[in-house]
């Protein structure tokens, strides 16, 4: 037996030895294959510096050619001169002048003979050699070097603060001759093209200008923000027949008309609305007041809704958030700690104001107001705040604290502390306003059933998301299809390229993920980046989704980054301020705070959301870990914006400190990361 096993152990240590020698082998015909590959770059480099070199001394001799050439153009012209300088000082040429000017007065030409008669000094002719040739020098010259400035905390931003956009529409196709107030005008008017510019004076001209598909008529009433110039409030309230002659016309061209309540009594409105071909309110139970109103059943509901092109989290130009604290409607004194009556302050608190824009008498526009929905840190608002007000606030990522109506059976409690409380903490506020953004409902898909009944197509662009990834191992499918079956906004496909894990398990695994799921193996030794490119080539959704099977994504994470193609002019969104989670020291780290809701140069590979012909034209590089920084830099070398959204739903987890990771990074506790992936 003994024998027996020595021979084993020979045959192990040969085998062994064997495989160090294939490795060995393996590992010198690699070395030799660089070498080669070393040579052949160092030759076509010498070849490249023998032909720069070549191109060099033929500039070098032509540049010295038209330095000749440029010296004689000189001498010559310098000798043209010198000529014409000899013939205009002739004797006889300028006792011909002398004659011709004085004329026929004898004093003034016997001064002219004498100033021909007197010597003239003449220059000496130029020569060749007072023109040598110069040959500019080509050395650079010596610059002084300047010391590179610091990097930003937070990278410099493309565009900063709230501007009104200019479009685009959702549905550029069709054309509404709107009759709506400056709220609605802005509600609507990315929603389709809009024509407001007109009155009773000039609607002919602009139904055969812009031939419009609808005539849409909402319950305007007097005030600063009335619309059409208040042109049209005493044909809505039938004073005049020329409400009733548009409508008339509108039917002989076969343009829809539609009636929208958005407030107001119904009695004020209900004899202009019964000549619409359809009446819409905007809440059911108001709708049953028109049914009972125009004894017709035919009346839907258009909620009051939100514009994301205008509502949204974009921040206010110019610092944005302050600390003050406004208020919305009329607040009880005693939510305010106040005296029942007496107190001057009852209106609008201790050191609050009360909102701009709200008073019969305040000019501001619709416009300047979007602005001041974005300023204050928290608004207050009484039991009769108007909702619609409401709802737009919430939609900018303003928190707002309602008040009860107050109940004679139950004491009301001073909300002054809460609010004090919540203006000291940023964190929260800036929760509850993500949240209150999210929870606002966008008046675009609304309108879509609105259109089907009016009878009209309604055509939009799509939204369809598909996620691409690459998993190393096991773990990180299983862990990737966890993030992704919880999603609120599931993605229609899912493309993978598995390294190590076996393609027709991985497509078991993830067929209940996604309606469509395409898995592909790998070879094992793809680069991060190559095998999402490979990714990328076979989606087919609207928008391309990038997911690291590392990572934690929140339920509302695709939700949430979609619907920022709705509120901002871009093609890729993302996060360049983000939360990151580092195992080994079991702390959690905000990234670039302040960064979000912006257009920056960079954001992180693993939050990019993009629309898919884009994408697809920049690819993704064959690299491991910094696809991401060569896509963002193409980005900016092609003008491309790319904006930053919220903080929020996503955490990058890594096992140690990556340098990536701790620049410009806020520590924010060792907690786990779990939690600030739920928000």
């Amino acid at each position: 037996m003994s024998e027996l096993e020595a021979t084993r152990q020979a045959l192990a240590e040969a085998v062994a030895h064997a495989s160090r020698a294939a490795e060995l082998a393996r590992l010198l015909e690699d070395y030799r294959r660089r070498l080669d590959e070393a040579a052949r770059a160092e030759a076509e480099a010498q070849t490249r510096l023998r032909e720069t070199e070549q191109r060099l001394r033929l500039a070098e001799r032509h540049l010295t050619r038209l330095a000749k050439n440029l010296a004689e153009q000189r001498f010559q012209t310098e000798v043209a001169q010198w000529k014409l300088e000899s013939v205009r000082a002739n004797r006889w040429l300028r006792l011909g002048g002398a004659i011709n000017a004085s004329g026929k007065n004898p004093a003034r030409l016997a001064r002219e003979l004498r100033s021909v008669r007197a010597p003239v000094k003449r220059r000496p002719a130029p020569k060749r050699s007072d023109f040598p040739p110069e040959v500019p020098d080509l050395e650079p010259k010596q610059r002084d070097v300047v010391d590179p400035a610091p990097a930003p905390k937070v990278s410099t931003p493309l565009a900063d603060g709230f501007v009104v956009p200019k479009g685009p529409t959702a549905r550029p196709y069709m054309t509404v001759a709107c009759i709506v107030d400056r709220q609605t005008e802005a509600l609507l008017r990315y929603e389709w093209r809009q024509v407001t510019n007109f009155g009773p004076d000039n609607w002919r001209a602009m139904l055969d200008q812009h031939q419009p598909n609808l005539l849409l008529v909402e319950s305007v009433r007097p005030g600063h923000r009335q619309g059409n110039g208040g042109r049209w409030l005493e044909a809505l309230a039938l004073e005049t027949r020329d409400l009733r002659d548009l409508l008339e016309e509108c039917g002989r061209r076969g343009i829809r008309t539609l009636f929208w309540h958005s407030g107001g009594p119904v009695s004020a409105f209900a004899p202009a609305a019964m000549y619409f071909d359809h009446v819409f309110t905007f809440s059911e139970a108001r709708a049953r007041e028109w049914r009972s109103a125009l004894r017709r059943d035919q009346v839907g509901v258009l909620p009051h809704a939100v514009q994301p092109r205008v509502h949204n989290l974009v921040p206010a130009v110019d610092g944005g958030r302050t600390d003050e604290v406004v208020t919305l409607g009329e607040v009880p004194p005693a939510a305010l700690g106040l005296p029942a009556k007496g107190d001057a302050e009852a209106a609008t608190g201790p050191g609050w104001r009360p909102l701009p824009g709200q008073r019969p008498d305040d000019k501001i526009s619709y416009d300047d107001l979007l602005t001041a929905y974005r300023r204050p840190a928290v608004v207050v608002a009484g039991p009769d705040a108007d909702p619609r007000t409401l709802a737009e606030l919430a939609a900018c990522g303003t928190p707002v604290f309602e008040v009860p109506k107050p109940n004679p059976t139950r004491r009301m409690e001073p909300v002054v502390g809460e609010v004090e409380a919540l203006v000291a903490d940023a964190g929260r506020r800036a929760v509850l306003g993500h949240l209150a953004w999210r929870a606002s409902v966008s008046v675009t898909p609304l309108l879509d059933p609105i259109l089907d009944t009016v009878g009209l197509p309604s055509v939009r662009g799509g939204r369809d998301v598909t996620v691409i990834a690459a998993v190393r191992d096991e773990g990180e499918l299983d862990h990737l299809l966890s993030q992704l079956r919880h999603q609120v906004y599931a993605p229609v496909q899912l493309v993978l390229v598995a390294e190590g894990v076996d393609p027709a398990v991985a497509e078991k695994a993830a067929s209940g993920c996604a309606a469509d799921v395409v898995v592909r193996g790998g070879d094992g030794h793809a680069t991060r980046g190559a095998a999402l490119g490979r990714a990328l080539r076979l989606a087919d959704g609207d928008l391309v989704a990038v997911f690291d099977p590392r990572d934690l994504y929140g339920e509302h994470y695709l939700a949430d980054m979609v619907r920022y193609f709705d509120c901002v002019d871009t093609e890729i969104i993302g996060k360049a301020s983000f939360y990151a989670h580092i195992a080994g020291a079991n702390a959690t780290l905000l990234r670039q705070p302040g960064a979000d809701h912006r257009f920056l140069p960079e954001l992180a590979g693993p939050t990019i959301v993009a629309r898919r012909p884009l994408l697809t034209e920049l690819g993704i590089a064959d690299l491991s870990e910094e696809w991401d920084e060569t896509l963002m830099r193409q980005c900016r070398e092609d003008g491309i914006r790319v904006y930053s959204a919220d903080r929020f739903s996503y955490v990058c987890r890594r096992d140690s400190s990556e340098h990536r990771l701790l620049r410009s990074a806020e520590l924010q506790g060792y907690v786990p990361a779990e939690p600030l992936a739920m928000i």
